[in-house]
C-alpha cells in the first residue's frame, strides 16, 4: 500500500494523475469509480488548488530577485536595496536669451525679475507645448531695456504641493502627484509655519560625506504606485524637521520627448507688471533630451553598477555608473583610461557620451559632469576628459535574390521590406558605443524579411563628410574610422575615394598612392580626370593609415565651401567600433537590387542566366 504521495509534479494534469494513483493504492478506495463525474471533479479541486499554489510561489520567487522581478513596484524595491533610485521621465529643455523694452514715456523699475516658473509656448509639428523657466533671475535695466541672457527652460507644468509635517506619522513621506514629474526639477522647501516669510531650502541626498545632523537634505524614492515621494533625515544623518514644519515641493511634469527640437519660443506673460512693453525671445540652444522614465531593464543593468562603484570613480566603469545615476541625457556611454586611448595618455579617463537627442552634449552639460557629478568622487591625480562621439557613416550595396512563386509582393516592394528591415537592424543595434556591425547578422535578418527572399550580398562601405573652405588653413582634417581600409594589391587603385569639389571651376577628387618602402601608409593627393585619366594635381594632400583606418588631410583649398564624402572599403566585414567610435547605416547611401532566382524558378535551365554580385564595384 503506497503511503507518500509524488509532489514533484507541477503541471495540472500530472498532480491529478498522481492523487489519483494514490488513491486507488488505498484500502478504503478500492472499489471506488475514479472516473466518475463526482470524485473526478473533487480530484480537479484538489489539483487546481496545489497548481495555483505552485504557480504563485513561483511568482513570489521570480518577484523577490532583481533580475527575474516582472512588476516594475518590486524591480524598485530591489534597486532601492542596492542604494539606486530610478531616473525620473525627462523634460526637453533649451536655452534662451530675453529683451524686455519698456515703452518709451512710460514708468519702468530699475531692476526686473523674471521668477521661477514663467511661461513660455512654442509650436511642435502642429502641435503647442508650454515651456516654462527652470530658475529666477534679476537683472538691473538700462534706459528701460532688460536683458535676461542663458535662461534654462523645461517643457512641462510648474506645479506647488504643500505638506504639514507631522512626526505622529511614523516615517513620514511627501508624495509628489504626478507620475511624469521630471524629478531634476524638483525644489524643496521647508517653513517653520503657514505665517512665516523665509525658507530653508533642501539639497537631495548624494553622499555621506559631511552629512550631519543639521544637514538639509532630502531623500526621494519611487513608491509601489510609480510615483516619487520625498522623505527627511531622522536628525543623526540629516536634519529632521519638526511638527507643523511646511514642507514645499514645486517641480514640472511634463510629456518627455514630444516637443523634442522645438527651436522658437514666445512668453506667454508680462513681467513686472510691463503690459505695453516688447519681449523678444532668442533661443540659445534648441529644445533636446526629453525622454520616457527610466525601463525596468534599465534599472536591472544600472543598478548593481551603481552599488559596485560605491559612489567612488577607480575605474572607468565606476566613471560610467556614476554619469548614467546622476546625469539624465544619455542615450549611450563609453568610458576608457588613457592607458588604453589612441594614443596613450597616462593620467586621464576619457569619456564619449551620446545624448539622448542632439549629436554632441553642450558645452554647459560636459562641464556639469566633470565640476558637479564627478568632482569629489574620482582620484585626484586622474583628469575626466569628454569627448564628442565620432560617427563612422556605413554605405551599402544590397542585392539578393527571390522566388517570385513564394510571394505575392512586387519587386519593389520587396526592396522596401528590405529597406525597412535594414533600418531596424540599424535602430536596434547600431549607434551605439557596443553596436558591432555584424555582417552575418543583417543577412540573416535579410533573408528572413520575406520567405520568398533565398540569399543576399551586402557591399558595405565607411565614409566620413567634410566642409572644406576657400581658406587652406582652415583645411585640416583628421578622420577616424571605425575598421581598417581593405587592400586590393594594386598600387595603382585607389584606397579611398571622395565625392568631386571644384578647383579653379574643375571637378577635383581624393585619391592615394603608395609611399615606397612603407607597406602600411600611404600619400593622399588630389587629382582630376582628363581623356579618362587621373591626372595628380596635389603630390601631397595628407596621409593615409591603413591599418588604423586613418586619414589626415591638410594645406588644400576649394572654390568654395564645400561638402566632401570621403569614402573608403572596410578591411572587415563586421565593424566593430572602438572607443568613442559609432556606427550609423545612413539611408540616403543604401542601393537596394532585387533578381528573380532563376534557378528557383526554371530548375537547372535557369543557371544559363544565373548572376551573382561582385565583391568590390
Amino acid at each position: 500500500m503506497a503511503t507518500n504521495l509524488n509532489v514533484t509534479e507541477l503541471d495540472f494534469d500530472q498532480i491529478k494523475s498522481n492523487l489519483k494513483n494514490y488513491l486507488k493504492q488505498q484500502t478504503e478506495f478500492n472499489d471506488y469509480n475514479f472516473e466518475g463525474s463526482g470524485l473526478s471533479t473533487l480530484l480537479d479541486v484538489l489539483a487546481y488548488n496545489t497548481h495555483y499554489n505552485a504557480v504563485a510561489a513561483h511568482y513570489s520567487l521570480n518577484e523577490a530577485f532583481l533580475d527575474s522581478a516582472q512588476i516594475r513596484g518590486n524591480v524598485v524595491t530591489r534597486a532601492k536595496l542596492l542604494g539606486y533610485v530610478p531616473r525620473s521621465v525627462l523634460a526637453p529643455r533649451a536655452k534662451i536669451n530675453l529683451t524686455v523694452t519698456a515703452e518709451a514715456g512710460s514708468v519702468f523699475p530699475t531692476e526686473l525679475t523674471l521668477p521661477r516658473g514663467t511661461k513660455l509656448t512654442t509650436n511642435v509639428q502642429g502641435e503647442t507645448y508650454q515651456y516654462v523657466t527652470l530658475a529666477s533671475q534679476t537683472v538691473i535695466g538700462q534706459n528701460g531695456v532688460y536683458t535676461f541672457t542663458d535662461i534654462d527652460i523645461a517643457e512641462g507644468t510648474y506645479k506647488s504641493l504643500l505638506y504639514r509635517v507631522d512626526n505622529d506619522i511614523e516615517s513620514q513621506k511627501f508624495q509628489i502627484a504626478d507620475a511624469d514629474v521630471d524629478t531634476s526639477t524638483l525644489r524643496v522647501r521647508v517653513q517653520e509655519n503657514e505665517e512665516a516669510s523665509t525658507y530653508d531650502i533642501y539639497n537631495r541626498f548624494e553622499s555621506l560625506l559631511n552629512v550631519d545632523s543639521a544637514s538639509q537634505i532630502y531623500y526621494i524614492q519611487e513608491n509601489t504606485n510609480g510615483k516619487y515621494e520625498v522623505y527627511f533625515g531622522d536628525g543623526v544623518i540629516g536634519r529632521k524637521p519638526i511638527n507643523n514644519n511646511i514642507v514645499t515641493l514645486d517641480y514640472i511634469y511634463t510629456h518627455a520627448g514630444e516637443s523634442n527640437g522645438a527651436s522658437t519660443f514666445e512668453l506667454a506673460s508680462t513681467l513686472g507688471g510691463l503690459v505695453t512693453a516688447t519681449y523678444v525671445v532668442t533661443t540659445v540652444t534648441n529644445s533636446a533630451g526629453g525622454s520616457d522614465r527610466e525601463s525596468m531593464e534599465s534599472i536591472r543593468f544600472n543598478a548593481p553598477l551603481t552599488f559596485t562603484s560605491q559612489n567612488r570613480a577607480v575605474t572607468s566603469d565606476d566613471y560610467r555608473a556614476i554619469i548614467l545615476k546622476s546625469f539624465s541625457n544619455v542615450s549611450s556611454i563609453s568610458t576608457w583610461g588613457g592607458e588604453d586611448n589612441d594614443p596613450v595618455d597616462f593620467g586621464k579617463v576619457y569619456i564619449a557620451i551620446k545624448p539622448l537627442t542632439a549629436a554632441t552634449l553642450t558645452e554647459n552639460e560636459k562641464t556639469s559632469i566633470k565640476d558637479t557629478i564627478l568632482k569629489g568622487k574620482n582620484i585626484v591625480s586622474i583628469t575626466p576628459e569628454i569627448v564628442d562621439p565620432n560617427f563612422t557613416n556605413l554605405e551599402m550595396d544590397v542585392f539578393f535574390k527571390y522566388n517570385p512563386n513564394l510571394t505575392d509582393r512586387t519587386n519593389v516592394e520587396l526592396q522596401g521590406v528590405v529597406r525597412d528591415t535594414i533600418s531596424d537592424y540599424n535602430f536596434n543595434n547600431l549607434n551605439k558605443f557596443d553596436g558591432v556591425f555584424r555582417y552575418s547578422q543583417i543577412l540573416k535578418a535579410i533573408d528572413n524579411s520575406d520567405r520568398s527572399i533565398l540569399n543576399s550580398t551586402i557591399r558595405p562601405y565607411m565614409f566620413k563628410t567634410i566642409s572644406a573652405g576657400a581658406s587652406s588653413s582652415a583645411n585640416n582634417f583628421v578622420l577616424k574610422y571605425a575598421a581598417g581600409f581593405f587592400e586590393s594589391g594594386s598600387e595603382k587603385e585607389f584606397i579611398v575615394n571622395s565625392t568631386a569639389f571644384k578647383i579653379g571651376g574643375v571637378d577635383h577628387f581624393f585619391g592615394d598612392k603608395p609611399i615606397d618602402g612603407n607597406t602600411n601608409k600611404r600619400t593622399a593627393i588630389i587629382y582630376k580626370v582628363v581623356g579618362g585619366n587621373n591626372i595628380t594635381v596635389v603630390n601631397n594632400a595628407g596621409e593615409i593609415d591603413i591599418s588604423k583606418g586613418m586619414i589626415t588631410l591638410y594645406n588644400f583649398t576649394v572654390d568654395s565651401t564645400t561638402d566632401i564624402k570621403i569614402t573608403a572599403v572596410p578591411n572587415s566585414l563586421d565593424i566593430a567600433p572602438k572607443r568613442d567610435q559609432l556606427l550609423n547605416i545612413d539611408q540616403q547611401f543604401v542601393s537596394i537590387s532585387a533578381e528573380v532566382d532563376t534557378i528557383s524558378t526554371a530548375g537547372a535551365s535557369g543557371s544559363i542566366d544565373y548572376t551573382t554580385s561582385s565583391r568590390l564595384r
